[in-house]
């Protein structure tokens, strides 16, 4: 047992054992836990149904580009002393580079794996459950409220919810890369296991219960909506989609839950949490600039016509359930834990 000379008792760490499993399972952590558990659903879904990958869409390449960034921005802060040729220089930045590469793989994997598995939704139940959320609805409102929102309709609204709408995935990774560039490693692999828990739980309910967006619902096609089609100002909303449909021509089977809704709700916690590495003066300042931001996003799936009521409040419980259990795994990985043991200490 150590004996400090503090006069007064206090918990020592002392790391656990040093072994090369430790230390593997360590690095990997929880958020790259969780990738390479999903990669192998995927890899699953490829041998029993063939391959079936994307490569290119957004969700994909903003991490991606974050990554880049960030190495850019070690570099240039490195650069005069690798001009000058001090010694170490370029393994600094080596070491740099490794560690956002480290921090960031599990983001672009989970989405690159996310995005490839969503084109497997409605092989494993080929029925849809479209018509159980339109009863749901109408039961509980007494009318479709995506078709009730119809009476809202203005193209500058429609402007500004597709806009909203766009941005799901922006809003937490301006929180991920502050946090990065502060430093903040252990922060960010949380932030990370949290996304990476919503998109994995998010799929396995896709395969489970596959539906389609209302905007898609036959019964609501044939005259259900006023007016028939929404039309936005800019034409950005036409511009949106036509990309999403060209993206995922699928993603009628990927509405329940709401994965807009559910990291919505996660940038919130986070911005909230881990304001301070945004505004370290005003560590709430990110979190009040996000609140109109996300409460409009999560409209726009109604006026938007992509989500019925039960989408959005299964995405909601799963945004919760994943920013709660985050935190937990964090500090429950056994393998990258420091061992904290009470010890007397006398003068």
């Amino acid at each position: 047992m150590a004996i400090r000379a503090t006069g007064h008792l206090a918990l020592v760490r002392e790391p656990p054992p040093s072994n090369i499993v430790r230390v593997i399972a360590g690095e990997i952590g929880p958020d790259f836990g969780l990738t390479f558990a999903f990669l192998g659903v995927l890899a699953i879904l490829v041998v029993a149904f063939g391959g079936s990958f994307v490569w290119t869409n957004a969700p994909i390449l903003v991490p991606g580009g974050i990554l880049l960034l960030l190495v850019a921005i070690a570099l240039l802060g490195r650069l005069p002393a690798i001009l000058r040729g001090t010694p170490g220089a370029w393994g600094n930045f080596a070491a740099a580079a490794r560690r956002a590469g480290r921090d960031w793989g599990p983001f672009m994997i989970i989405m690159w794996t996310f995005e490839s598995m969503e084109t497997y939704t409605g092989v494993i139940r080929k029925s849809g459950i479209d018509d159980v959320l339109y009863r749901i609805d109408v039961r509980l409102f007494g009318v479709e409220p995506t078709a009730w929102a119809g009476r809202l309709y203005h193209p500058l609204l429609t402007d500004w919810m597709s806009f909203t709408y766009a941005i799901y995935f922006i809003l937490p990774m301006i929180v991920a890369t502050a946090l990065s560039l502060r430093g903040r490693r252990h922060d960010l692999r949380e932030m990370s296991t949290a996304v990476i828990l919503q998109m994995g739980i998010g799929f396995v309910l896709f395969l489970m219960f596959p539906a389609g967006p209302p905007r898609f619902y036959a019964p609501l096609l044939n005259g259900g909506f006023r007016p028939a089609q929404l039309h936005s100002y800019t034409g950005f909303f036409e511009l949106q989609q036509g990309v999403f449909d060209t993206a995922d021509p699928l993603r009628v089977r990927s509405a329940f839950p709401s994965l807009h809704c559910s990291i919505a709700l996660l940038t919130l916690v986070y911005a909230w949490r881990f304001g301070d590495a945004l505004f370290p003066k005003r560590p709430r300042l990110y979190f009040w600039i996000c609140v109109p931001l996300v409460v409009s996003l999560w409209f726009s799936t109604i006026y938007l016509r992509h989500h019925w009521v039960p989408d959005i409040a299964a995405g909601l419980l799963l945004g919760a359930a994943s920013a709660t259990l985050a935190p937990r795994l964090r500090r429950a990985w056994v393998f990258g834990r420091t061992i904290t043991s009470p010890v007397a200490t006398c003068r």
